[in-house]
């Protein structure tokens, strides 16, 4: 298993005549790692700590009378021309909630980052513990993709 500190070389693949030679070449590399995303919820205080690289997958939200709905909708943003520069994916994010009876479920489609989530449910007026229940059961559904600790 691939770990935040360790790095992987395939020696074959570098095409050179020993492991030493590789070891040489790559020991004085400077590699900067990703900080892994995270979350954190302190049940007593009501307390939430959010990463900005904490994503979540389509997934479906009803919580009492609330409705969530975020749509990402990726957009190819391209170089001027002749330039030098590459296409980019940029996210394009759009995030409502409702606060009326009947609703049924919401959808969260893919990729849609945790913080879009709980600044519409902040707006809504959501109280610290029922937004710690929604963000417990969505991790609970395997859509959270960060370290998710509960204290």
């Amino acid at each position: 298993m691939m770990d935040a500190g360790t790095v992987s070389v395939n020696i074959p693949a570098t095409q050179m005549t020993s492991t030493a030679h590789v070891l040489q070449r790559i020991e004085d590399l400077t590699v900067q790692p990703e900080q892994r995303a995270r979350g954190v919820v302190d049940q007593r205080s009501g307390t939430i700590v959010i990463g900005e690289d904490v994503r979540i997958s389509r997934v479906a939200v009803a919580q009492g009378n609330l409705t969530l709905r975020i749509q990402e909708k990726p957009e190819v943003v391209q170089p001027n021309p002749f330039s030098s520069g590459t296409s980019i994916v940029v996210p394009r994010t759009s995030a409502s909630i409702d606060q009326a009876p009947g609703k049924g479920l919401a959808e969260i489609s893919g990729g849609t980052s945790l913080s879009s989530v709980v600044a519409g449910l902040n707006a809504l007026g959501v109280a610290p513990h029922d937004m710690i229940d929604i963000l417990k059961s969505i991790n609970a559904a395997g859509a959270l993709h960060a370290e998710f600790l509960v204290r």
